[in-house]
């Protein structure tokens, strides 16, 4: 990735920007980067919808309903 480094004043770069009163005197070192742009994917709940489904257990489905309660149960026996 090419980037520019340069050392200057920083009273130069107030008309682009605003700058900090502790800086407003002195030098200042101005680095410029290319944005690099993303093309982020948006998972939202409506395009999850049966993304694993290819990895569902049809004969294990019956034994979720219970699974939190059974594994409270062999846990911590019971109370």
């Amino acid at each position: 990735m090419e980037m520019i480094r340069k050392i200057m004043h920083a009273q130069q770069l107030s008309p682009i920007m605003p700058i900090p009163p502790q800086m407003q005197n002195i030098r200042v070192e101005v680095i410029v980067l290319p944005v690099v742009k993303t093309n982020k994917v948006s998972h939202t709940a409506e395009n999850m919808k049966g993304y694993l489904k290819q990895y569902a257990n049809p004969a294990l489905i019956e034994q979720e309903k219970n699974a939190w309660t059974l594994n409270l149960k062999e846990k911590y026996g019971n109370l």
